[in-house]
């Protein structure tokens, strides 16, 4: 039976042979595997060091007799943590968050997940009929799911629709040839070790590539980083050390020089930046931990005015971005919930009171809420009495707290100060307010690695109680990490940025040893750069 002090212990044979490069192959790949294992322990490092001073000198690997019934004790864990997030359930509602994705394996699964203002809770992932998905079946799986949540408490206000305005906006014609020539490049540059080194040499060891939480995240991520970094790019592609690689002297090479040195290529990449960025930022606050719902009609306001502005006014470049973007707003944004937590945020609707009042949707929109909430005559005319306080700065809405709070206080606690003096319109407003639509804290793509990694001999029942522990277990953590990008992916896949690093390739992304053989380079020192990707 090993100890933790003999675990500690390094194997010679596992030393690398002697050579001229061998000590900057070891030194990197040490670097890169301390660097994995503060990651995995840096959650819980206090807590390890602390239970084993405890245990005292000694202590011992577990046992399988040791290990046995831990995943029953997880779970059970995480069954009390969502018993905890059912009382809000129940009195601040909450949405189903359905997600549809097609695996590598051509396998569709549904994954089915509750958020609400407190956390998201992962229920299961189902795997759907092979060959395609039937919409009624889905159908049958999310109501079964709403009776279990409870029908009362499911308000479904949950969107995918900035993701869909991103993808919307990335199959314009300009964009969609910019994003493939980037990808190319940084395919050319991670293909080849020396220039992947010289790369890092001139950009100061800073990453190329970056894994977002979508597809187009990771794209805009991508864009932004390759502009950043297009002086020390360009540097290098005129320099001396490039004039004697052998890359400047063939075909592909001079290709790359001649995109890097364009100033048209980095005009391209700059009007996909501004076409996404603002809408990433919108994605970035909506992960932030608050609930949502007040702020997704407004940000996305904000981020129409921000593409125009970028652009300098000029419409025939923003306009074509706006139309998809007004697309997506007008299918699922122009619905009573949204408008009405628009028309109750305090920071939003004093900015822009007199268009909100000329535009009778949004009060339409917070009537036909509360018509809904409370059924009695009596409570409606309140609400009505009420909001004529609201818009006119009267009583309470109009003391000295109430001006210098709009702005800086979140809406629910700025609501909450007007308890008194409107009870019935906050009671609407709190319960609006604190709804949430999307959450960034849920990764749909932990599924699919979950799904991949699937042992032959594992029991149904098992596996998806494992996968119940793990998905939840990485909900928690991610939620934990306050001062991290929240459009970062938490946890990628090792071939989730393969487009980047193969992307005008093909023919090596069909060969599964070449794909494995790319994929070793980047867990390894010659990846160095690609493995701080979750950072």
């Amino acid at each position: 039976m090993e100890t933790i002090d003999t675990l500690s212990v390094p194997n010679t044979e596992q030393t690398i042979e002697k050579g001229e490069n061998a000590q900057a192959i070891r030194d990197s790949e040490q670097m890169e595997k301390k660097r994995r294992a503060i990651e995995c322990i840096v959650a819980c490092f206090d807590l390890m060091l602390e239970a084993t001073t405890q245990c005292g000198p000694g202590l011992r690997v577990r046992s399988l007799d040791e290990l046995d019934g831990l995943l029953g004790r997880q779970l059970l864990a995480i069954n009390g943590s969502i018993e905890a997030l059912k009382k809000y359930w129940m009195s601040e509602g909450c949405s189903i968050l359905a997600y549809i994705d097609l695996g590598d394996d051509g396998r569709w699964m549904l994954n089915l997940a509750v958020d609400c203002s407190h956390g998201v809770s992962f229920l299961r992932s189902i795997e759907l009929p092979s060959g395609s998905y039937d919409q009624a079946f889905v159908c049958r799986l999310v109501d079964s799911c709403i009776e279990e949540i409870g029908e009362k408490n499911v308000v479904q206000c949950a969107a995918s629709s900035i993701d869909m305005m991103l993808e919307d906006i990335g199959h314009i014609c300009l964009i969609k040839k910019t994003i493939a020539k980037a990808r190319s490049l940084t395919a050319f540059i991670y293909a080849q070790t020396n220039l992947l080194d010289m790369t890092r040499k001139f950009t100061n060891q800073q990453d190329l590539v970056h894994v977002g939480i979508t597809y187009y995240t990771t794209c805009c991520l991508n864009l932004r980083s390759l502009y950043d970094k297009r002086i020390k790019l360009k540097t290098m592609f005129i320099s001396k050390e490039w004039e004697d690689s052998k890359w400047s002297k063939e075909a592909v090479g001079k290709k790359f020089y001649n995109l890097v040195v364009s100033n048209e290529f980095w005009h391209n990449v700059l009007y996909a930046i501004n076409s996404f960025e603002p809408l990433v930022e919108v994605l970035r606050r909506m992960g932030s931990g608050r609930p949502s719902m007040g702020y997704i009609y407004g940000e996305l306001m904000n981020a129409k005015t921000e593409i125009a502005f970028r652009f300098e006014n000029k419409e025939e470049h923003y306009l074509p971005v706006w139309h998809h973007i007004d697309f997506r707003i007008n299918l699922y944004m122009m619905k009573p919930l949204h408008l009405a937590a628009y028309y109750l945020n305090p920071s939003f609707y004093y900015q822009n009171r007199h268009e909100i009042e000329n535009t009778e949707i949004f009060r339409d929109a917070l009537f036909e809420c509360a018509c809904k909430m409370y059924q009695d005559e009596s409570t409606q005319e309140k609400i009505v009495h009420q909001l004529k306080l609201y818009s006119t700065d009267s009583q309470n809405f109009g003391m000295v707290h109430a001006f210098s709070t709009r702005m800086d206080v979140d809406p629910v606690s700025w609501w909450q100060l007007h308890d008194g003096t409107a009870k019935e319109l906050s009671a609407t407003a709190l319960r609006i307010l604190r709804l949430t639509c999307g959450s960034l804290a849920y990764e749909p793509s932990w599924i699919e690695m979950i799904h991949k990694e699937k042992p032959s001999w594992i029991k149904n029942l098992q596996f998806e109680d494992s996968m119940f522990v793990t998905v939840n277990r990485r909900i928690q953590g991610k939620s934990q990490m306050r001062d991290r990008d929240h459009v970062l992916a938490y946890l990628h896949r090792d071939d989730e940025p393969f487009e980047w690093l193969v992307g005008m390739f093909p023919y090596e992304a069909q060969r599964q040893d070449n794909r494995d053989l790319l994929m070793a380079r980047v867990r390894s020192g010659d990846g160095v750069g690609l493995a701080k990707l979750a950072n």
